[in-house]
């Protein structure tokens, strides 16, 4: 059995770093207390506990081949006896010290014997003693079981461990921190300006600006026509405003004036036809004017976007008014004659339903219930007395001589003699743009209104009467006369006869050549 001072020279020894020496096993006989190969810190034996001395083999009875020990097993030698078996008793997990010192490292890399030592404050190194009570050396002593290279082995050799720390911005982290919050509340503040001045107009010019809203627009439109204006300068948020004050529904046809000083609210409200500043334009329809006529007119003024919508829109809207048959839908030439001729008053861009409208509501203002009475009296309805007024409006060259052709016209119509009202106006009103001249004779042109050779009325007015040929178509004057012709004045001669009618025609007083 080795020596204290020798196991001491061994501790020392693998402190130092010279593990090339195993230390001998323990002799059969001595009864060594083993951790397991865990390393967990030996379990102290109490104060008083006595040595436990070797097991004597009783004589006679035959040896027991000593037991191979596992690495890290204790060694027994033949039986143990209870006192051994609860010496050699895995110990209950205990937390490790806190670090003081290195622990000793055995030869074998901690597979071998781990014994159990004692490390006084002045770096001392003893054993404790097998069987001996543990000695009280100070407060400061304690045991060391704990593995530094296999606990640190991810550490660098050459790189010393040093202590984290704190991260702290500083002055210089403050005062960028400060310098971005102010940079990012300028940005916003300039944006909120710059939407306030947009929206409600601060800092625009006070100047007018005529704007033309054409029908089927939508909002998108609008916003388009105001940003090409100078009237907006933010596409995106007028959109919003738009959409949240129902401005497409607001919004009319027509042309306005607004103003670049306008805000949103003031914008929306000049485009609808209740409180815009709408621009209007007057126009004047001359008597006689045909539809072709009218309808050039008005696209030539403006007051709508173009004729072609006035066509369609009288051939095919179903206008409420009393002499409007229905039946004549899909007819180009059905609002023909109904266009009162006066002067009118119509916003710029206006659309063709508003404008006919207007149109059909003066002729209904115009005819009266007595003119309805007197027709019906006649046995005539409306639209015969505007076909015969339209005649009468083409052919008179005075307000005194209308009643006389009306009653040339009645005469003609009420006389088996004469079945063709034989009038030239007729035969203009058919050859109108198509650049054709007058047929000589007449009777060589075949047209639905040629009323030399077709009987009765034509099939609709060939113009748009005015009142003093509308009041003598009801209020025809009472003669016998079936003739006239143009003389030099530009007023017409009337004959009862063929042969009056052929004398003055051969005269120098005609003025039809």
């Amino acid at each position: 059995m080795p020596s204290v001072d020798e196991e001491l020279e061994e501790i020392k020894r693998l402190i130092e770093g010279d593990n090339n020496k195993t230390p001998p096993p323990p002799s059969s006989k001595e009864l060594v207390p083993v951790r397991p190969k865990q390393g967990l810190p030996a379990v102290p034996k109490k104060p008083d506990a006595p040595a436990v001395p070797a097991v004597q083999k009783k004589p006679g009875a035959p040896s027991v081949p000593a037991v191979q020990k596992r690495p890290g097993a204790p060694a027994v030698s033949g039986k143990p006896s209870p006192t051994q078996l609860k010496e050699t008793a895995p110990p209950q997990k205990r937390t490790p010290a806190p670090q003081q010192g290195a622990a000793p490292k055995p030869a074998d890399g901690g597979k071998g014997d781990v014994r159990s030592y004692k490390i006084s404050p002045d770096g001392k190194v003893t054993k404790q003693a097998e069987g001996a009570p543990e000695l009280d050396i100070g407060a400061k002593d304690f045991e060391i079981n704990f593995d530094f290279d296999g606990e640190y082995k991810d550490v660098p050799e050459n790189k010393p461990l040093r202590p984290l720390r704190e991260r702290r911005t500083g002055c210089v982290g403050g005062i960028l921190y400060f310098a971005f919050v102010i940079c990012v509340s300028l940005v916003l503040a300039s944006l909120l300006w710059m939407a306030t001045v947009d929206v409600l107009g601060f800092g625009a010019d006070d100047e007018p600006v005529n704007v033309t809203v054409r029908e089927g627009f939508v909002i998108d439109d609008i916003t388009d026509m105001l940003y090409d204006a100078g009237l907006i300068r933010n596409r995106f948020l007028f959109n919003m405003y738009a959409g949240f004050s129902n401005a497409e529904e607001k919004i009319t046809t027509g042309q306005f004036v607004l103003n670049k000083n306008f805000d949103y609210r003031a914008l929306v409200q000049g485009m609808t036809a209740r409180a815009g500043v709408r621009v209007e334009t007057t126009v004047t329809i001359p008597e006689g004017f045909t539809l072709a006529q009218i309808f050039t007119l008005l696209e030539d003024y403006g007051i709508v976007d173009s004729a072609d919508d006035l066509w369609e829109t009288a051939t095919n809207h179903n206008f409420n008014f009393h002499f409007l048959d229905e039946e004549t839908l899909g007819d180009r030439l059905r609002l023909e004659g109904f266009l009162f001729p006066e002067t009118y008053n119509f916003f710029l861009g206006s659309t063709p339903v508003q404008v006919l409208n207007r149109f059909l509501r003066e002729f209904n203002r115009r005819f009266t219930e007595e003119f309805v009475d007197r027709a019906e009296d006649m046995g005539y309805s409306v639209r015969d007395i505007i076909n015969i007024a339209a005649m009468i409006e083409r052919e008179a060259g005075s307000d005194e001589e209308r009643p006389r052709i009306a009653a040339v016209i009645y005469n003609r119509l009420n006389s088996r003699n004469f079945p063709f009202l034989q009038l030239d106006a007729t035969i203009h009103y058919a050859l109108q743009g198509t650049g054709r001249p007058f047929p000589v004779p007449p009777t060589d042109f075949d047209h639905p209104f040629n009323t030399y050779t077709n009987e009765g009325l034509p099939p609709g007015p060939i113009a748009n009467p005015g009142i003093a040929s509308i009041r003598a178509a009801l209020y025809p004057a009472t003669t016998n006369e079936f003739y006239y012709a143009l003389n030099r004045e530009g007023t017409h001669n009337f004959f009862r006869t063929y042969e009056q009618h052929r004398a003055f025609v051969n005269s120098p007083q005609y003025g039809g050549r």
